[in-house]
């Protein structure tokens, strides 16, 4: 591609392709692949990402419920960040008060300064923590414990050693002040160019590390799901892998691949298969039909690799993932973008074509053909110079009003499992504060995975409204092609489109509250008999589904209204900026044209580039 770009430069006429391939030379060159590891903290993510590597590179933590986002990135020197340093970038005072308050407030403390905050931290007990909150009770501990060296460095910067970065990645009581970190090591991964990030486990306590985990299920070249051997998957897992079924459709290519760890732990083959049969038969009622699955061993992984025995890496299982992984991330993705080059190469070679054939034609005919072009090329900018787009807005405004009407009915289909999930016997066996406190506790968990899973549909239904945004900015190009052709212009072809990258909200509404009070809720519960076995607990369901509706459809209209606002503007920047870019390369192809018309051109150098450029597409 960087060859046929050379072969364009001198033709000023054809420069918005000889951009476009240079663009694509250049990411070809400099490839970057970020993978992104997802999974449960006691699933094995950093064991599995040392294994890739080689190397024990990232810390395994015990208890991580406060983990920061951790990239193994390409060293880069020239920016000042050589192998072995890394870069830990703290979280904001703000951001960190916001993760505190929200633990609070789920252990039931309700408090709005941070010196009223580190005051009921210190007042904790552990035996009053009912089970659920156990993580939010050990961040709120951790932050405790470190506040008087950490939080002078908040919203800073720090430049470490490799050797620090561990106790940064893995020491509660410094990871829960930091927001990410970026190591810069040189190994087999990344020299190939991949960037690794490991990301806080789906069971991570921080709310907002939801979002973070969508950006990279957008962006991700790759999405690596690891699960442990033998566990079940919790419901964290659970939501994690709805949300992968929920948007597994919007990618181009099946970017997912999930593995099953310590696979040494099955004592037959035929254990090991059930195994792997019963992920797969979990995947699928996810959502995720024919999952690319690896069962494998972290541990013998990383140790043959280590000592160098290539007998130990093989019997690991993780050849087999390596070698197929490779061949999707430097074949399939290579392939794409060059066959984006080759069809600018294709389009570029025949605009040559035509050139040529306008210069042969003979004197009279070429005057004519040139008066003719220019008027039509007046023509054509006047129109591209506005492009009509409200029937596009108008679409849009629609397709968002359908998706989030089905974001409503699809979580009002789960309201039953999220019900059963917050007032299960096991809530009530463990906590030990009285019935009133423990319903209502039980309500606002219930309420935050509504609002969660509302959330969550409300994310993967922006992935279908940016697609729906890019095929209509297809179509327009397509079309606003066509009318340039039909104008009089008939030799003329857009750009080939690339999709937009677009920026996905910020999302995070909680559901409404409802008319929902303590007393209320407390009549439902006479004793644990009559509520789980009698029908206190069915009569409760019956009446938060009731009095959830209203609530639910608001949220759904409110969020409706919030996306059409969001993407209208960025509907309107996608048109314009298309409608710039078929703009100048209309004015270059008119030029091109009408130097041809007009004798401008070396018809025996054109022919030389032409022939060139056919080479580089065989």
């Amino acid at each position: 591609m960087g060859g046929a770009a050379q072969e364009l430069a001198g033709a000023a006429a054809l420069q918005s392709i000889r951009r476009s391939l240079e663009e694509k030379a250049e990411r070809l060159a400099n490839n970057r692949f970020t993978i992104a590891l997802f999974g449960a903290f006691s699933a094995g993510k950093s064991s599995f990402a040392n294994a890739l590597i080689g190397e024990r590179v990232l810390p395994v933590s015990p208890n991580p419920t406060t983990a920061a986002i951790n990239k193994i990135m390409p060293p880069d020197p020239e920016e000042g960040w050589p192998h072995g340093t890394a870069k830990v970038r703290m979280k904001t005072s703000e951001r960190l008060a916001s993760d505190i308050f929200y633990s609070l407030e789920v252990l039931g403390v309700d408090v709005n300064s941070m010196d009223k905050a580190l005051a009921a931290i210190h007042k904790l007990a552990a035996d009053q923590v009912p089970g659920k909150g156990k993580p939010h009770y050990a961040f709120l501990k951790a932050v405790e414990k470190g506040w008087a060296e950490m939080s002078p460095h908040l919203g800073q910067e720090l430049r470490v050693t490799a050797d620090e970065f561990g106790r940064y990645a893995a020491d509660e009581a410094k990871s829960c002040f930091v927001e990410l970190i970026e190591l810069y090591y040189a190994n087999p991964l990344t020299e190939q160019g991949v960037v690794l990030v490991d990301t806080p486990g789906a069971d991570s306590i921080n709310a907002r590390h939801t979002g973070v985990a969508f950006d990279y299920i957008k962006n991700a070249d790759a999405i690596l799901f690891v699960t442990y051997y033998n566990h079940a998957f919790s419901h964290a897992d659970k939501e994690f892998l709805l949300q992968l079924g929920r948007v597994k459709d919007s990618f181009e290519l099946d970017k997912m691949f999930f593995i099953v760890n310590a696979a040494d732990l099955a004592s037959s083959a035929e254990e090991l298969e059930g195994v792997v049969k019963h992920v797969e038969t979990n995947l699928l009622q996810h959502g995720i039909r024919h999952p690319r699955i690896y069962p494998l061993s972290s541990y013998y992984a990383l140790e043959g690799k280590i000592q160098e025995d290539r007998e130990t890496v093989e019997q690991s299982g993780i050849l087999r993932f390596e070698r197929e992984f490779v061949r999707f991330t430097f074949a399939e993705l290579t392939e794409m973008a060059v066959r984006a080059g080759d069809a600018d190469i294709r389009r570029a070679a025949d605009v040559l074509q035509r050139w040529m054939d306008s210069a042969r034609a003979d004197a009279s005919e070429r005057r004519r053909q040139a008066e003719a072009l220019r008027a039509a090329l007046a023509e054509a900018q006047k129109r591209l110079a506005a492009p009509d787009t409200d029937a596009e807005a108008r679409e849009l405004s629609k397709e968002i009003q359908e998706l989030l009407y089905y974001v409503k009915q699809r979580t009002s289909y789960r309201f039953g499992d999220l019900f059963n999930t917050a007032f299960n016997p096991a809530v009530f066996r463990d906590d030990r504060r009285d019935s009133k406190t423990v319903m209502q506790s039980a309500w606002e968990d219930l309420r935050r995975m509504l609002s969660f899973d509302l959330n969550q549909e409300v994310l993967a239904t922006t992935l279908r409204i940016e697609n729906k945004i890019n095929r209509m900015a297809g179509d327009a190009s397509k079309n606003w092609s066509e009318a340039v052709q039909s104008a009089g212009i008939p030799s003329f072809e857009a750009p080939g489109f690339e999709p937009f990258k677009l920026k996905t909200p910020e999302l995070n509404a909680m559901l409404e509250a409802a008319d929902v009070q303590p007393k209320w809720l407390a009549g439902f519960f006479k004793n644990a008999k009559q509520f789980f076995e009698g029908d206190g607990k069915a009569e409760l369901r019956r009446e938060l589904e009731a009095r959830l509706n209203a609530p639910m459809t608001r949220f759904a209209d409110t969020q409706a209204a919030f996306l059409e606002e969001a993407y209208a503007e960025q509907l309107r920047s996608v048109m314009q900026e298309l409608a710039a870019r078929l703009r100048q390369a209309l004015e270059e192809h008119g030029e091109g044209l009408l130097e041809a018309l007009e004798m401008k051109i070396d018809l025996n150098e054109l022919q030389a580039k032409h022939g060139k450029l056919l080479n580089f597409i065989g």
